[in-house]
């Protein structure tokens, strides 16, 4: 059966995803554009061992939200 705090949460979760979405995807000058493509450079140089980091942050993030 269907909860008030699990239709909530659901709602949540939808708006969240629409709002992210439409952040993403709105137009930016290119000033803007270069700025976040240089923060993710500086994150992320592509080796291997930076998609091994990431991943691995991600799944403890994931566990860590998942315990709570």
């Amino acid at each position: 059966s269907w909860t008030a705090d699990g239709v909530a949460l659901g709602v949540l979760s939808s708006v969240l995803a629409v709002g992210l979405a439409a952040a993403v995807l709105r137009p930016r000058t290119a000033a803007a554009a270069v700025r976040w493509a240089g923060a993710l450079r500086r994150l992320h140089s592509g080796h291997v061992g930076d998609y091994v980091a990431w991943a691995a942050a991600g799944i403890g993030l994931l566990a860590v939200l998942t315990v709570w």
